[in-house]
């Protein structure tokens, strides 16, 4: 029974099995074929997955993610290598791996026999096919084509084959109207004597079965074209993590120096007549020659046929019957080339095993480098052969390719796998954020592993990094080594203000509870400078699938209160506090007029520009009320510090009781602000300092226990009980999961 195609793997298909395909999501025009999305089902820990793929893709994530093992379903799909039963996730289930394939051209089928050219056809559409290989659970397994088949099994290939068994002639008709009425006349039915006229009757009319009557499925191949296919699929050169550098180094055909011996060996082999009539004399002094009319020629040194004599009389002597014939395989160009070695001279000549792994890592790429422009050079075909290079394009599958490396050579590494792509797919695993480039890496895949308590295993998961929505200006300012880093092995970050938080919040929390170590987990703290980058920075580590918690100081509920990106119930709540605060300021009369100096840093920033632009709309509109709001919002300045003040008056009960309502409401969805103000306003007296990061040194030294920690900060509620401030913050942090993100309408 063929299996439906799972439906979470995002192909979409269109057509029907014998009309075609189309991958409309994935569909690329004209340039070479390449593969542009795989689904893995039941793969080690790739359970259920899918992602997208381009010329240019980097896996990042943790070790043990499932990082390799998605190289290596790129690589079974293409060889289809024997697999063990440790491989399967689910012993009991198959292993799927689905390919699309975009840029299937009319030139790139010509490769096939026109036998097999015209069985596939019927399944590329706008040059685009979907292929599939099914491992059964015995570890074998079979190439086979992505199309939509009928729901009702009774239509399904291998059906129609158990019911058409041994059926000929008049049987076939009968057979039609007995099991498959609804597809034929008597008189059609009457007519069709062969198993193949009867079966096409059947698909005419399947092909025309509507949408909700057919299933996306993986079918087997037409016959005999399993193994042809596999000539138009690019060649994959896998150089995995752990292997043994010195094997690209050896010469055997497997290997990347083999292949390039080979290469060698088609072009010289014709400039080699002189030689290769020397090795036919020594054949012949060596051996018989059988000649083409059967005959047997014995021009053998007197020598070899005495130890052979010799030979066959001794064993004669136990066994009379036998005869023996000694073979003595003479040199082969081949054999030749197959003793050849690398050797290296960095001021001591000798073997590349000899080398660092840094240097053999970088003379195994430039092996494969060299292969590759080789074998696509024509003028390095055997005459005869025409210029088309043997393989149109070549996937490159290299795992940590910046292991061993110097940053400054993982840089040119880079640089050089980023040309490779321009002709060749390339799809890497890294942990180096150097390998990270908005522009030249098209595709990012972040992997990560999860645990659910109602599966047996841990399972991998894939998380598309689209950077899209993220401005030039931001990847710019915001695409850094550093953040690079965190975005790539941070399970969680925290984008706080400034130096301060980054030097006292992990003090902090290591003394409240050894568990909540920064260094030893995966959550990181990144600083943004300034409450205005919250957005931007959130948005940025958002593409990269990480929970994200902001840390704020109390002023951020006056001004870029957006940049947190509110919900409209936190908004409602904020709204309230600032009208409940604004009371207080004008009943008790705490507005000042503002310096001349903070007037004119105010009025120089964008929010005035846009403000101005509002009211100058108004004015022309003749519209007095949206005039008064545009004015009162751009001197909305000059309330920030009486505003801050009230908020931090501890005494004003009605406006301690509707902040916390607002402040838990933040936190509940990752956003923690500091109830009294800023995080300097913690500190215990004797802390000293000239700047920020020297007052936040001095208060992990004078700090030093958890009851002091405690003493600092007030009691709140949490949940059904009642905890310090920095407690209730910290355990959100590190045991909460997992952080909600909002959207601004939410």
């Amino acid at each position: 029974m063929n299996t439906p195609f799972s439906k979470r793997t995002g192909f979409f298909i269109t057509g029907r099995r014998g009309s075609g395909l189309v991958g409309e999501h994935w569909a690329v025009s004209g340039g070479n074929m390449k593969l542009t999305h795989i689904a893995v089902e039941n793969y080690k820990g790739l359970r259920n997955v899918q992602c997208k793929l381009s010329d240019f893709v980097c896996a990042i994530g943790e070790n043990n993610a499932g990082k390799s093992s998605l190289l290596q379903t790129l690589l079974l799909f293409i060889n289809g290598t024997k697999l063990t039963k440790t491989e399967f996730y689910d012993p009991a289930k198959d292993i799927l791996i689905t390919v699309h394939l975009s840029g299937v051209t009319e030139e790139i089928l010509s490769k096939l026999t026109e036998e097999h050219r015209t069985k596939i056809t019927p399944f590329v559409k706008d040059g685009s096919i979907v292929l599939a290989r099914r491992y059964t659970t015995d570890g074998t397994s079979k190439l086979r084509v992505v199309t939509l088949i009928p729901c009702d099994r009774k239509y399904h290939d291998e059906q129609l084959d158990e019911i058409f068994k041994s059926k000929k002639g008049k049987d076939i008709g009968d057979t039609l109207l007995s099991f498959y009425a609804e597809t034929t006349t008597p008189e059609e039915a009457k007519a069709a004597t062969t198993q193949k006229a009867g079966k096409e009757i059947i698909q005419k009319y399947t092909a025309g079965l509507p949408p909700d009557k057919m299933m996306l499925a993986d079918i087997p191949l037409p016959t005999g074209i399993d193994n042809s296919i596999r000539s138009i699929l690019p060649e994959p050169i896998y150089i995995p993590a752990v292997k043994d550098l010195t094997d690209d180094l050896k010469t055997k055909e497997s290997a990347s120096f083999g292949k390039l011996l080979n290469i060698l060996l088609d072009v010289i082999e014709g400039d080699l007549t002189e030689a290769a009539e020397t090795f036919e004399t020594l054949r012949r002094k060596l051996n018989r020659v059988t000649q083409d009319d059967g005959t047997i020629l014995d021009e053998r040194m007197e020598r070899v046929k005495a130890i052979e004599t010799t030979i066959q009389k001794n064993l004669q002597e136990t066994f009379r019957d036998v005869l023996i014939e000694l073979e003595i395989p003479p040199p082969e160009i081949k054999t030749v080339l197959s003793n050849a070695t690398i050797v290296a001279n960095d001021g001591v000549r000798g073997p590349v095993d000899n080398k660092g792994d840094g240097f053999k890592r970088a003379i195994t790429f430039s092996i494969l480098r060299s292969y590759v422009q080789l074998s696509q050079n024509p003028a390095w075909r055997k005459e005869g052969e025409g210029a088309r290079p043997t393989r149109e394009r070549f996937l490159f599958l290299f795992e940590e390719p910046e292991l061993y490396l110097h940053p400054r050579a993982q840089n040119i590494l880079f640089n050089a796998l980023s040309l490779i792509a321009k002709k060749h797919q390339v799809v890497v695993t890294t942990h180096s954020p150097l390998f990270f480039s908005a522009d030249e890496t098209t595709t990012f895949i972040k992997v990560r592993k999860r645990c659910d308590p109602e599966l047996p295993k841990p399972i991998g998961e894939l998380c598309a990094i689209d950077l899209t929505n993220v401005t030039e200006r931001d990847k710019f300012q915001i695409i850094s080594f550093e953040c690079s880093n965190l975005a790539f092995f941070s399970s969680r970050i925290i984008l706080v203000e400034g130096d301060s938080e980054l030097i006292v919040i992990p003090h902090i929390a290591s003394l409240l509870d050894s568990r909540w170590d920064f260094k030893s987990s995966s959550i990181n703290l990144v600083k943004i400078s300034g409450k205005g980058g919250f957005k931007r920075y959130r948005t940025f580590f958002d593409c990269f699938g990480v929970d994200i918690a902001l840390v704020a100081d109390l002023d951020v509920l006056l001004e870029d209160f957006d940049k947190v990106c509110p919900s409209d119930g936190m908004k409602r709540l904020r709204d309230s506090l600032i009208n409940d605060v604004d009371s207080v300021i004008d009943s008790e009369n705490k507005l000042e007029k503002p310096m001349p100096r903070l007037l004119k840093e105010e009025l120089q920033r964008e929010r005035a520009r846009i403000l101005y632009e509002r009211i100058a709309a108004a004015r022309d509109a003749k519209d007095v009320t949206e005039q008064t709001r545009a004015l009162d919002e751009l001197f909305v300045f000059e309330r920030s510090k009486p505003r801050l003040e009230v908020l931090m008056d501890a005494s004003r009960e009605d406006i301690r009781i509707k902040k916390r309502q607002l402040l838990s409401e933040l936190r509940a969805h990752g956003i923690f602000i500091w109830e009294k103000g800023a995080i300097e306003n913690y500190y215990p007296n004797g802390v000293i300092g000239t700047d920020k990061p020297s007052k936040a040194q001095s208060f992990c030294t004078l700090v030093k226990t958890s009851e002091d920690i405690k003493a600092l900060c007030n009691v709140i509620e949490y949940g059904e009980s009642s905890l310090p401030e920095f407690s209730v913050i910290l355990k959100e942090i590190f045991e909460v999961l997992p952080i909600v993100k909002t959207k601004n309408g939410s």
